[in-house]
């Protein structure tokens, strides 16, 4: 999926970085992703605190996006309308079937809305009430089917 999903942002025209983890794993995400994938050790810590620590290094200006669960439905027209939000200078969500989120961005330098962030089944309405509460414009995309286990891969047929 992560190959998938590489191809996907690229046919997109989007500028990739992978923050990975561990972070003495560079040489094998190199390999991995080839020279062309910008590569990055992951700040240590929950989800939030790793996504908030990736948009403060965003460069100001241009628009940030995360992906933040495993979705096959993540496509190159999703990327592309997710960016175009981002660039309007509204924030975007990317929302997982289940009331998760698959994807979350915006343009630099982005509120904090991922500092205790519950992950899971919670993430979108707790997303939503903190940008309404922080006054910040937001626009969602269509829900994905997130994938986590074997049985999830099976019904999305990635498996067989």
């Amino acid at each position: 999926m992560a190959a998938r999903t590489l191809a996907a942002a690229r046919e997109a025209g989007l500028e990739v970085t992978v923050w990975f983890a561990p972070g003495d794993a560079g040489p094998e995400m190199r390999y991995w992703l080839g020279e062309d994938c910008n590569a990055r050790p992951q700040a240590s810590g929950s989800l939030g605190r790793r996504l908030g620590a990736a948009a403060r290094a965003a460069d100001s200006g241009r628009p940030w996006i995360a992906l933040v669960a495993e979705c096959p439905g993540i496509d190159a027209a999703i990327l592309r309308e997710a960016a175009a939000i981002a660039e309007d200078g509204e924030m975007v969500i990317g929302p997982t079937a289940d009331g998760g989120c698959y994807l979350i961005g915006g343009m630099p330098p982005l509120p904090d809305v991922f500092t205790g962030l519950p992950w899971g089944s919670d993430a979108l309405a707790e997303t939503r009430t903190r940008l309404a509460h922080l006054r910040v414009a937001w626009r969602e995309l269509r829900p994905l089917t997130i994938v986590e286990t074997m049985e999830h891969a099976r019904a999305e047929r990635l498996l067989t």
